[in-house]
């Protein structure tokens, strides 16, 4: 639950605002809630009988990083709803296309196939039949599969068009080049059926919004870094407004403090220090 000496002081907000800050906002998808609530006429100190009040300008800065954090988790629901009113319509990538196994995990140059809102696309193995044994596909009955793209088998075309066959023999000289003939119509055959493919998810991505929808969380992040940055610039002279400060930090830098809170370095105590600061001064835990 917040300290109470905080949630005893925060009436420089509205309602909404004060209570959402205390029941703590899961805001740019991290496990840290905003819920300190900072009071534009005075907050609580570490001392609860102290008359400190805190710095008018950080209880600003962080009025605006709630804003960004609003901003952000709407816009990451807005592109939540659009990838599951598009889901059915979205088509999967024909078998022709799919190259490695296991893209989700980024171990290709190529990218992974994608669902409309870029996430990748894990998808049942059971009817992928030209490409894998069944045993394999028993045994990874889902996954998500890097794609050959018409750009990059368009590359490949050229470099066998401009290749030479060579041979010991003549007969041998006849395969290679029937071979090299070959290959050029079947990449000639995936040029075709990619930018297909391409097309068509290309369209769906524009009548339904979809980059739109992609830019606005876009700019929602930049927002939200802009504004921790603003929290951080700022002099803290309270225990809660250490809290606004630790609050911006974990949202702002969340990848980078779970890899590091459990390090036994400098960055490990870093964000330890900081987790103490936010839970001390009343965050709440979601």
């Amino acid at each position: 639950m917040p300290n109470e000496a905080v949630a005893a002081t925060a009436e420089g907000l509205s309602n909404t605002t004060r209570r959402a800050l205390l029941w703590g906002l899961a805001a740019a998808s991290t496990a840290a809630a905003v819920a300190v609530a900072p009071d534009a006429h005075g907050a609580a100190s570490l001392d609860p009988t102290s008359d400190q009040t805190e710095n008018p300008e950080l209880i600003s800065a962080y009025q605006k990083f709630y804003d960004a954090c609003v901003e952000l988790t709407e816009a990451r629901q807005a592109r939540e709803w659009l990838a599951d009113e598009w889901k059915h319509r979205w088509p999967l990538a024909p078998e022709a296309l799919l190259w490695g196994a296991n893209a989700q995990d980024g171990r290709y140059i190529d990218d992974g196939e994608r669902d409309i809102i870029g996430r990748y696309l894990i998808r049942d193995t059971a009817d992928l039949t030209k490409r894998m044994s069944a045993k394999y596909r028993r045994a990874n009955p889902r996954t998500c599969f890097s794609l050959l793209t018409s750009t990059r088998e368009r590359a490949r075309m050229e470099d066998l068009k401009n290749s030479t066959p060579k041979g010991r023999t003549p007969k041998a000289l006849e395969r290679n080049q029937a071979f090299r003939n070959e290959a050029i119509r079947k990449c000639e055959q995936n040029i075709v059926v990619a930018e297909q493919y391409e097309a068509e998810t290309a369209r769906l991505r524009r009548i339904s919004g979809a980059d739109a929808v992609q830019q606005r969380v876009r700019n929602a992040d930049a927002c939200l870094r802009k504004a921790a940055d603003e929290v951080s610039l700022c002099e803290a002279r309270t225990l809660a407004g250490l809290g606004m400060k630790a609050d911006a930090l974990t949202v702002s830098a969340s990848d980078l403090m779970k890899l590091t809170e459990s390090d036994a370095t400098p960055l490990g105590q870093l964000a330890r220090l900081v987790n103490s600061v936010a839970q001390v001064a009343g965050r709440a835990a979601v």
